[in-house]
């Protein structure tokens, strides 16, 4: 595999591997349907896993992602005949139209502020590699200490674009050795994050902690500071989680289990938004418009199965997703080839 092919697959097997966890925090949140809050011990332990180690960590592996393809696509638009600022504003253009359409359905959708803050990451694009870097952790670390979660988005977004401009996107099938050393540095910061999540629990819900003796202002208390403490943690995991999947897909065997993946990564803006959709079907029709959290756990698996199998079967054809297509059509403004050769 040469670099080019082990950059672009690489990506698509993290895409793919985000859009895995998305899902889970994502059914809260869709109108028409009413997710129950989690009431037994079961359902308990189901919700903390998802505050522990799926919250945030996701949308923030998304979103360095949405910035290693700004660079990527500004990086190849500067070989185009058209502008590649233009090309740039109808891709975010198209994206926003998108967003829109799909906060009908998901009103936490995150196309729209995606769009909103790509234009804003056109100030940093010719900033040194060094300097987005600095500023990148900077504002990460502001938005952290004030728990802002949508101020999160824009450092993740200059940290992606700092990764494209350091070439580690490059590098995914090289030097190893520094890859490895890099996990096991968050490895370690993932296994103290998760001990001091551990040793500050709280539970999710008011009826969890009144089955732990937690009563009023001393649950809301702890559960304040536990929240804060998964902001905090969460670029660790979500780090960790990255290069696990850069690492293990560089080996052969790795790269043919995970290869479902990459599949589903390289439709991720038809899975995002059909994700939705399934959804919300599903629960209107197999559970009468209301779901727990466990029968929402079953419900994502079935979409994955689903998913994944339409996006292996569908790339055998075509080039691209369904909406990838309409998106690369009305950023360039011409009929591209569709079908696979």
């Amino acid at each position: 595999m040469n670099k080019m092919s082990s950059r672009i697959h690489t990506l698509d097997y993290l895409r793919g591997f985000a859009l895995l966890g998305i899902i889970l925090v994502n059914v809260v949140g869709i109108n028409f349907i009413n997710a129950e809050i989690a009431k037994t011990h079961i359902e308990g332990i189901y919700a903390s896993f998802l505050l522990i180690f799926i919250e945030s960590k996701f949308f923030s592996i998304f979103s360095i992602l949405f910035g290693v393809g700004f660079y990527i696509f500004m990086d190849r638009a500067t070989y185009k005949a058209q502008n590649k600022y233009a090309l740039y504003f109808r891709r975010l253009i198209v994206l926003f139209i998108f967003g829109v359409l799909h906060s009908f359905l998901q009103p936490g959708e995150a196309l729209k502020f995606y769009a909103i803050a790509g234009v804003l990451l056109l100030i940093f694009l010719h900033l040194k590699k060094e300097i987005n870097l600095i500023l990148g952790l900077l504002l990460l670390v502001v938005a952290i200490v004030l728990d802002a979660k949508l101020l999160e988005t824009m450092p993740y977004f200059i940290l992606g674009l700092a990764i494209g401009q350091y070439g580690l996107i490059y590098q995914f099938n090289t030097n190893l050795r520094k890859w490895i050393i890099a996990w096991s540095v968050f490895l370690v910061l993932t296994i103290l994050s998760v001990s001091l999540l551990m040793m500050y629990y709280a539970p999710p819900n008011y009826i969890l902690a009144e089955n732990m003796g937690l009563h009023g202002e001393q649950f809301v208390q702890k559960k304040m500071f536990f929240d804060h403490l998964v902001t905090m943690t969460s670029p660790f995991i979500s780090c960790f989680y990255m290069l696990t999947i850069i690492i293990v897909v560089q080996n052969d065997i790795g790269a043919k289990l995970l290869a479902p993946l990459k599949y589903y990564g390289r439709m991720a803006l038809t899975n995002y938004i059909f994700q939705t959709l399934f959804i919300i079907v599903f629960v209107k029709v197999f559970f009468n418009g209301s779901v727990s959290m466990l029968n929402a756990l079953l419900m994502c698996l079935i979409i994955y199965s689903i998913q994944i199998m339409f996006s292996v079967i569908w790339l055998k054809y075509f080039k691209y997703g369904p909406l990838e297509y309409l998106w690369r059509m009305a950023t360039y403004l011409k009929v591209l080839p569709f079908k696979s050769v």
